[in-house]
């Protein structure tokens, strides 16, 4: 089956490529990972999930499923795959009261990397609980890893399912989203892991840490994977609340003022809901101002961030040569 994405190119609903042009054979491969996925009430999803991952060219070591307080039929489904597969591990954590969705997702996933502390890896991959793989995903994440020695974080871009279309979703080609992304363990190690940020952007938050680090983060366009679930639209009402969050996203990573106003207004036609959602991205912002709540990253972070972002604007939002990916062939 296929469906068309709204950028033009028809986007099989099984495993593939956005485009075949980027595509690397891999050889010898030998490299060592992990995966964790945090999951709650995803029963829909989770088996095209599991079953993506089954079909992986190169298989993880372990990867462990973090049921986190489910109370739909995931345990269950999960269960029925450890059993399968020894390398699935099926782990229950209980919510914590007063937890906002994103900070428990986060220590889900610091439960589930506990869990696995008596594997030995290169790479972390973290995977959410709705997501469906090309078959090679991982493989070809590898490459790319192996390709550039500074690279840190890296993704694929995915495409949001709308019954039988896929549509796409603007991404910084410096941002990868957790739902998707792969860690180089020396990286993941050296920025600490994820802070569970209250209003979400943990990924976000990663790779700026990585950055200020001296690691490139990548996430590559013709990489893509089918986001089954409506993005954001899981924990929201609907999409102006959902637009609304992010601005209190954008206050929580200390955006800069000047790029949030540039980035929401290029929003307001780029995005839906047209217009409004990029209005509702500003009214969150300002509101996080209004609470005047501490923010959970630190100043010298706080600077970093401005700072690139400014120069993101100074130069047209070029990433300069020196942060690029470098691609090897051997």
């Amino acid at each position: 089956m296929e469906a068309q994405a709204n950028n033009g190119f028809v986007v099989p609903i099984n495993n593939t490529h956005c485009s075949e042009k980027n595509h690397i054979t891999m050889k010898n491969n030998n490299a060592k990972y992990i995966i964790v996925t945090p999951a709650y009430n995803e029963a829909k999803y989770i088996e095209q999930t599991i079953e993506s991952v089954v079909s992986q060219t190169v298989l993880p070591d372990l990867w462990v499923i973090v049921d986190d307080g489910s109370t739909d039929g995931t345990a269950n489904i999960i269960k029925q795959y450890a059993r399968r597969y020894d390398w699935i591990r099926y782990l229950r954590r209980e919510k914590v009261a007063g937890q906002t969705y994103y900070a428990s997702n986060v220590y889900a996933i610091d439960e589930g990397i506990k869990n696995a502390k008596d594997f030995e890896y290169d790479y972390l991959a973290i995977l959410d609980a709705d997501i469906t793989l090309p078959t090679d995903y991982y493989e070809q994440i590898f490459m790319r890893f192996k390709g550039d020695e500074k690279l840190g974080i890296a993704s694929g871009v995915y495409l949001v399912r709308e019954g039988e279309r896929l549509k796409t979703v603007l991404n910084d080609r410096r941002s990868c989203p957790k739902n998707i992304m792969v860690f180089r363990k020396e990286c993941f190690e050296q920025i600490g892991g994820f802070v569970p940020m209250k209003y979400g952007g943990e990924d976000t938050c990663a790779c700026f840490m990585a950055r200020m680090n001296g690691w490139k983060t990548w996430s590559f366009p013709e990489l893509c994977i089918v986001h089954n679930r409506p993005v954001g639209t899981g924990h929201a009402s609907n999409l102006l609340q959902v637009r609304f969050r992010n601005g209190l996203n954008e206050y929580g990573l200390a955006t800069h003022p000047l790029f949030m106003l540039l980035k929401s207004l290029r929003r307001c036609i780029k995005e839906r809901p047209i217009i409004s959602g990029g209005l509702a991205r500003i009214a969150g912002f300002l509101y996080g101002y209004c609470l005047r709540e501490k923010r959970q990253i630190p100043n010298e972070m706080v600077r970093f961030i401005r700072q690139e972002q400014m120069g993101r604007l100074f130069n047209f939002n070029r990433i300069p040569k020196e942060h690029r990916i470098c691609m090897r062939n051997d």
